[in-house]
């Protein structure tokens, strides 16, 4: 069974932000009664989240039977900025390029672009002639819209790169996101002006917006969902997520549906891979019988979920994906 994880990070805590990092921590102070102060908890913020070299990640998918990895670089440089410093993202696209390099075939990434940055032209054509760069992707919820007209000259570079567009469509966020901005109706809008363009709906939706995402990426001929983080409603309650998958395969396609996990691998974070085989085999069960009920995808539409969609969307058939089991 060949698997490819079409949205997947690789991280060291210094990579992000520190206006980010203290947003972090002011989210998690705020999760208990009484509240902590966010100070006390800054400088943990990320660390178990760490994998600078990729070393556990990729030990994750050769016992989880991975063959590559997709990782959407997001540019949080300017949202993060307020505070302390920041990794430049164009430094950024050099750590991801310098990941892919060390592992061919394996590891690819999108660039992140902001396109607030004064130089967000010329950071696009630079990340845009890395081998290991397969795409862009798009983060408005950091404080910019898909609509504006003062960006339309991204869309229309990327239409002439030839490049797939990662969209994040979640609700997921928080401070100092602005998740609204993100919306899936958001992007059919932006489908509707430039319908030529692939464009991929990271995290369809989840959760608030599943259903939004779904309409919004039908009919399109190049629009995907694409359901990283989706293994949260698998393991909650796996019925209701095999009739998600079931609508969206009537609805729109088993060819339109990409398989991620948006794992940021490290020490407190799926260490060995365990989440990452429990949700490859939640979804490798949507091809069998369950309570009663058939089978959501015949196997064939199976294989294109867990990988051929990802190798065709992102070009990846520079490597032959190997005979996993």
């Amino acid at each position: 069974m060949n698997v490819v994880d079409g949205h997947m990070h690789i991280l060291d805590a210094s990579w992000l932000p520190e206006g980010l990092r203290r947003a972090w921590a002011r989210q998690a102070a705020g999760r208990t009664h009484p509240e902590r102060d966010p100070a006390e908890i800054f400088h943990r913020v990320g660390m178990g989240q760490s994998d600078p070299d990729g070393a556990l990640t990729i030990a994750a998918f050769d016992r989880a039977g991975v063959a590559a990895g997709v990782m959407p670089v997001v540019d949080w440089t300017i949202v993060g900025r307020p505070a302390g410093e920041h990794l430049p993202i164009r430094d950024l696209h050099a750590r991801n390029q310098a990941l892919a390099d060390a592992v061919p075939g394996r590891l690819f990434f999108c660039a992140g672009i902001d396109p607030r940055h004064p130089d967000a032209a010329g950071i696009l054509d630079h990340a845009a002639r890395m081998p290991g760069c397969r795409g862009v992707k798009l983060y408005p919820a950091a404080g910019w819209d898909l609509g504006d007209p003062a960006h339309a000259w991204l869309f229309e570079r990327i239409l002439e790169l030839d490049l797939p567009v990662v969209v994040h469509t979640s609700p997921l966020g928080g401070d100092p996101l602005q998740t609204v901005r993100s919306r899936p109706a958001e992007v059919a809008a932006l489908l509707a002006r430039y319908p030529a363009m692939t464009v991929v709906f990271a995290h369809a939706g989840l959760e608030a917006w599943w259903a939004e995402a779904l309409d919004a990426a039908t009919g399109w001929q190049r629009a995907y969902l694409e359901l990283s983080l989706w293994q949260r409603c698998a393991l909650a309650d796996y019925p209701e997520f095999r009739r998600r998958v079931a609508r969206m395969r009537a609805q729109l396609g088993a060819h339109r549906l990409i398989f991620g996990s948006d794992i940021i691998r490290g020490d407190r974070s799926d260490p060995r891979g365990e989440e990452l085989m429990t949700w490859i085999d939640r979804v490798a069960s949507l091809a069998e019988p369950y309570a009663g009920e058939p089978p959501v995808l015949a196997a064939e539409e199976l294989a294109l979920f867990l990988a051929a969609n990802a190798v065709r969307v992102f070009n990846l058939n520079v490597f032959n994906l190997k005979e996993l089991s």
